[in-house]
């Protein structure tokens, strides 16, 4: 595709450029603020739930756009027993249907009644035939620019998903490497753009840390928790002060809570099941390292708020994770699916404060450049453009 594979981190349609990894926000003349006329936009999700990696998106952003003046909606089947209220933002629940062509009455009805003038959906996969529906009814529908960001780290492999990359107005994806594989499913480099996720600021901590590894992500095979453990079992009897903390929930909860029982230190490996709100925040400003051993990964949220707590991190070099490390300066990256590797990066971490420190300077620092207001503002250029 030569000249024409490139993607937009400042999300304009006129000044394009490339980008080799995730760059965070840079205070110069380019991150000028968008002051224009409030925006009405609504955001589709697959599934109403602010825990998972595309809930933390979506919502993290919502919230920054209502604070920026601009009319938000969020709307997608509603799991039973979520909380869904957000400060300055419009829920719209309906209820959850296994086809997704059964979604399009209720949001062409939420649409004629809003009039937003951007409709973005959110999802691991795009739904092509929902957006073909809009597509095709645009011009009763208030005109609206249609928008798709596909969050998954699999590739492509229904053709509606392929689609709906082809025929959005844009494509937004969290992260160059997620780019390249859609373009290479079908989307078009020239409405292509990368967007990555943000976090929350969060400010340095008094608190001391202690000697404990921390993992945090949906149970389920291709977050490697199996070989985190067998990697910490594997150099921790020599270091009897050091801890594991996992926090999720999946389908491989009861697995790994039998295999931590089976680990020779199995009585300092917690798995502490989903970790929210203070107690999120108390577990990642007290640890010492925090460790995402994943197969698979699109953007790698969870390195990233690691990183803004100041955590030394320690990755699967796969899919959108050496962007997010910086070079090797804000996180140490081994191969995927390497227990060795694993466990020789753990204890040279668990051994070496000093090198801990670095690390946690340095992915502070780079952390601070994905704060949501420098996000959102990348998405708005990308609206209005």
């Amino acid at each position: 595709m030569g000249n024409r594979r490139r993607w937009a981190l400042d999300g304009t349609g006129d000044n394009l450029r490339s980008v080799t990894a995730l760059e965070p926000e840079r205070r110069d003349s380019d991150a000028r603020s968008v002051s224009r006329a409030p925006l009405r936009v609504l955001w589709v999700l697959s599934k109403l739930d602010w825990n998972g990696g595309i809930g933390r998106v979506v919502a993290g952003t919502a919230r920054e756009f209502a604070r920026r003046g601009h009319e938000v909606h969020v709307a997608g089947p509603a799991p039973d027993g979520v909380a869904l209220d957000m400060s300055g933002v419009e829920i719209h629940a309906w209820p959850r249907r296994r086809w997704k062509f059964r979604r399009i009455a209720p949001l062409i009805a939420l649409q004629r009644r809003i009039g937003a003038h951007v409709i973005h959906f959110h999802s691991a996969l795009p739904h092509g035939e929902v957006i073909l529906a809009l597509r095709v009814l645009r011009g009763w529908l208030g005109a609206p620019r249609i928008l798709v960001t596909a969050h998954s780290s699999r590739p492509y492999p229904k053709r509606r998903a392929r689609l709906g990359l082809r025929i959005a107005d844009a494509v937004v994806l969290p992260s160059k490497w997620s780019a390249d594989k859609a373009i290479e499913a079908g989307a078009r480099p020239e409405t292509t753009h990368v967007v990555p996720g943000g976090v929350d600021p969060v400010p340095p901590s008094s608190r001391t840390r202690e000697p404990v590894v921390v993992s945090l992500g949906r149970l389920v095979p291709i977050k490697g928790i199996d070989l985190l453990i067998d990697a910490f079992d594997r150099v921790a009897a020599e270091r009897p002060e050091w801890r594991l903390r996992i926090g999720g929930e999946g389908p491989e909860s009861e697995a790994l809570r039998e295999r931590a029982r089976r680990a020779r230190c199995a009585d300092r490996i917690e798995l502490l099941g989903y970790v929210r709100g203070e107690a999120k925040r108390q577990l990642l400003e007290s640890a010492a390292i925090g460790a995402l051993p994943s197969s698979r990964e699109s953007f790698g949220g969870a390195v990233l708020e690691f990183q803004a707590h100041g955590l030394a991190c320690v990755a699967a070099r796969v899919g959108a994770i050496p962007e997010l490390a910086d070079g090797g300066k804000a996180a140490k990256l081994v191969p995927a699916g390497d227990v060795a590797a694993l466990a020789a990066a753990l204890a040279e971490l668990m051994d070496r404060p000093e090198l801990r420190r670095e690390l946690s300077a340095a992915a502070r620092s780079f952390a601070s450049g994905f704060a949501w207001p420098a996000i959102a503002e990348r998405l708005e250029r990308l609206y209005r453009g």
